[in-house]
């Protein structure tokens, strides 16, 4: 079957299983690491449903560990945090990669969200920026960064990077936690500073001059398979290490499985959103007569839908958008018995006590603040036109379901009194009936198949159940049809062709929404930018603004060699320190620094 590029790029393929690809990868993964090679049905029953309880010890075993580096460790508000991550898991080589988003968060002291993203995660590796907030008060706070497979093991086995944020236009101060009562520590990493060193170098650099240093291996030794991060900085904007949360006495001597909650899938294929259903009786046989449809609105339409297992969980991937997202939510039961939908938050919401030392400025570092402060204002008014391209919010977006095999434009006929009449009149291989007092549509397709599945009907790409509610609508609401005629699967489920009307104005063509359905607006991944914010821009009428003179959030080593570093000294005096951060082939910590001074 013939599917367009832009079908492929939505993800929403006729003949793709989605999200039961999604499920049975999970089982698959979980038995072959078992050692059985696992069969199960696509379908969501008791023994093949990745909740099940009887999958948790086997799924305990797979555990992934995160080390987060920032370009800093002091930032002025409305700025950006840079980060670049590296994940590692113990699942065996050859198998497809487990987590695919990182989630990252600006939290205070008491792990309260401030700021959130969604990021890709690449080969093992994610990188990024988490704009600041212009109210945050000045003070201590974490870059805390997991991905949706920790949440199951809890907070501890997170990563979180302190930071000092500075607000220069307010006076107040955050409130500190005394820190022998916190529950977090530096990582215990050993770290092998003697592995990799800058090579020497002049001690100072007159302003706006071309530095070049050399990082090479010590004594000869390889580099292979090692990955890293770099960064120039004001010696008093120094990035910290990598903090966890401690575990007590008691809990050392556990072992960390027990705790092991199977409540999330990784993100194998995208971003995904989970939840539960709740149903309106004890003892009804959950998951096989009911399903979630998700809706997606606005400029990046899509259709997702889904079934509860039978412990009544559900988890649906969605694709690689960006930005802020709406969703329209709707269950659907034959016999009425889901009565409720409940969505799984996006970002850990538990209560934490981390360390928040007294944040205070030493007398002689002050002007340099007062400089990244000055700065900050400078870049946002010196600041050039976006690289990102601009959308054409006059052009329409295709649908999810592609191009249809049969497209009706209402305006081309005469207007016709009742939806029943333009599928009699204006759409052929539509046709109305009705048996046993019931209205249906049935789609006339070469494919035999195509009788034995309902048809999935829509308003807008929204589905309507109601065929009741659906005929009733005006024909001079409408202003196309879209037929799909052959059978349509989504996961799962198949359907038997698909008829969507778009409305004229895109509200549906105003009919009621059905009871238990809703709207959520849903934070997708953080959009890129396209423009490089550590080059020296506009020549010597534009004043250089870099609080971080150089990050290089990823560098590998092939083999043995060394790596050369080129940056433009700052336009401002002072002690500079370029650093390299990374982990070695065996998980070690790699650190190497070296400071120079801007006369």
């Amino acid at each position: 079957m013939a599917v367009n590029a832009h079908t492929t790029k939505q993800l929403c393929l006729r003949c793709r299983s989605f999200p039961g690809k999604y499920i049975l990868d999970f089982l698959l993964v979980v038995a072959l690491f078992q050692g059985v090679l696992f069969l199960g049905a696509m379908n969501l029953q008791a023994q093949s449903s990745p909740f099940d309880p009887g999958w948790r010890a086997e799924a305990a075993k797979i555990k992934e560990k995160l080390t987060c580096f920032t370009d800093r460790g002091l930032y002025v508000v409305e700025e950006a945090i840079r980060f670049s991550a590296i994940l590692h898991d113990n699942r065996p080589s050859h198998y497809l990669p487990w987590s695919r988003v990182l989630y990252v968060e600006l939290v205070s002291a008491d792990g309260a969200g401030l700021a959130s993203g969604k990021y890709p995660v690449t080969e093992g590796k994610a990188m990024g920026e988490i704009p600041i907030p212009a109210d945050l008060l000045s003070g201590a706070y974490y870059l805390r960064a997991y991905t949706r497979w920790m949440r199951n093991f809890g907070p501890e086995s997170y990563s979180y990077v302190p930071l000092r944020i500075v607000n220069p236009y307010r006076s107040e101060m955050v409130e500190s936690i005394a820190a022998e009562s916190a529950d977090a520590l530096p990582d215990g990493s050993v770290v092998h500073a003697s592995m990799v060193e800058f090579n020497v170098h002049p001690g100072d650099f007159r302003r706006s001059e071309q530095v070049s240093m050399e990082l090479h291996p010590v004594g000869g030794g390889t580099m292979d398979n090692i990955h890293g991060c770099v960064t120039v900085v004001p010696r008093l904007a120094l990035p910290s290490k990598t903090w966890r949360l401690k575990a007590t006495e008691e809990e050392s001597n556990v072992d960390s499985t027990l705790d092991f909650q199977l409540g999330f899938l990784p993100d194998k294929y995208g971003p995904s959103i989970s939840g539960s259903v709740v149903y309106s009786q004890a003892g009804v046989t959950k998951g096989t007569d009911s399903r979630i449809h998700f809706t997606l609105l606005g400029d990046t339409p899509g259709y997702l839908v889904c079934r509860p297992d039978h412990t009544g969980r559900f988890a649906v991937a969605l694709p690689y958008f960006q930005g802020n997202l709406e969703l329209f939510v709707q269950p659907e039961s034959h016999d009425g018995s889901v009565t409720e939908v409940r969505i799984d938050r996006d970002f850990d919401q538990r209560h934490l006590s981390l360390p928040a030392a007294d944040f205070a400025v030493a007398k002689r570092d002050r002007q340099r603040v007062e400089i990244m402060a000055r700065n900050v204002q400078l870049s946002g008014i010196y600041r050039g036109p976006s690289l990102l391209a601009v959308k054409d919010t006059m052009a329409e977006t295709p649908p999810f379901y592609g191009k249809p095999t049969l497209t009706v434009d209402m305006d081309r006929y005469v207007l016709l009194p009742t939806l029943n009449e333009v599928f009699l009149n204006l759409v052929p291989g539509v046709t109305p009936v009705k048996r046993r007092n019931r209205n249906s549509l049935e789609i006339d397709s070469e494919n035999p198949a195509l009788s034995m599945f309902d048809p999935l009907i829509m308003v807008d790409q929204v589905p309507v159940f109601d065929l009741e509610t659906f005929l009733s609508i005006s024909p001079a609401k409408i202003k196309r049809v879209d037929v799909v005629e052959d059978v349509y699967v989504k996961g799962d489920m198949r359907f038997g062709g698909l008829i969507n009307l778009v409305s004229r104005d895109r509200d549906m063509a105003g009919i009621d929404l059905p009871d238990r359905s809703f709207f959520i607006d849903y934070l997708a991944m953080h959009p890129t930018s396209g423009a490089k914010k550590d080059a020296v821009q506009g020549g010597d009428r534009v004043p250089d603004t870099r609080n971080t003179l150089l990050w290089l959030p990823h560098m590998e080593w092939e083999e043995a060699s060394a790596r050369n570093i080129t940056f433009t000294a700052p336009d401002y005096p002072g002690e500079y320190v370029v650093l390299f951060r990374g982990l070695g082939p065996g998980g070690e910590l790699l650190w190497a620094e070296t400071t120079f001074l801007v006369k």
